[in-house]
């Protein structure tokens, strides 16, 4: 007898619940594994760090959606030195933004659903919110979750300006990384690679800035994002 169109659709739903339960565990293991074989050999900028932790004020962490992996790791590692840095996760409203959050939601960062790249009024506010109201310095991805590639959205510059709180760009890079067929070309470092970090001095947003709606901003901050990149770039190919 043949399946109805319910029981197809059925089936489908529980194949997706079942890889949503079993995806997450796996990718972070992926991750705790890269981590644990690779070595953070150098952190440059780092000072632009310590300034804002100083001033004991939220501020937005950005990269590139391909350079999450030591990203996140050095921020994580950040957070976890200072328990006044409270860390936000912003993260799609999607089927993989769910299990986004069932990876991170046990890291102790504050979990944040909304998407600032595409400028949702409701999004912004909820995340502007967890900035003025709680404190919480949010990670963003400025040219996520779709792209285009190396491009920063207006809405993470509404963000901050709204919010005064200033971008810190950051970028990493690793000896020997396999990239994926992935709209963004995402960095996945081979076992055993050599990292560096790279953080670029913030940059905060005024409300000139929204004249040509952002543009400009964007691309000064897309300029920041690359040199940080371009400076990991420079220290492996010197230090080889």
């Amino acid at each position: 007898m043949p399946e109805s169109h319910d029981d197809t659709m059925n089936m489908k739903q529980r194949r997706r619940q079942l890889t949503a339960r079993l995806m997450p565990p796996l990718v972070w293991g992926l991750i705790r594994l890269i981590w644990k074989t690779c070595r953070i050999e150098a952190v440059l900028g780092e000072q632009h760090m310590h300034a804002l932790r100083a001033e004991r004020t939220p501020f937005i962490p950005c990269y590139w959606h391909q350079q999450q992996i030591f990203c996140v790791r050095y921020l994580l590692d950040q957070a976890a030195m200072d328990p006044d840095l409270k860390l936000g996760y912003l993260i799609s409203p999607s089927r993989d933004g769910d299990m986004a959050t069932r990876m991170f939601s046990s890291q102790g960062v504050h979990i944040i659903r909304g998407s600032a790249t595409r400028g949702g009024a409701q999004a912004l506010r909820d995340i502007y919110l967890q900035i003025r109201k709680e404190g919480v310095s949010p990670i963003v991805t400025p040219d996520g979750p779709t792209g285009p590639i190396y491009k920063t959205k207006a809405g993470v510059a509404m963000l901050a300006q709204l919010s005064k709180a200033p971008l810190l760009p950051l970028a990493y890079q690793a000896s020997s990384v396999w990239y994926l067929r992935s709209w963004d070309r995402f960095m996945l470092p081979r076992p055993f690679s050599r990292i560096v970090i790279a953080l670029e001095e913030p940059m905060h947003i005024g409300r000139d800035d929204a004249a040509d709606d952002f543009q400009s901003a964007c691309q000064r901050f897309d300029q920041r994002l690359e040199q940080a990149s371009a400076a990991c770039q420079r220290y492996l190919r010197d230090k080889q």
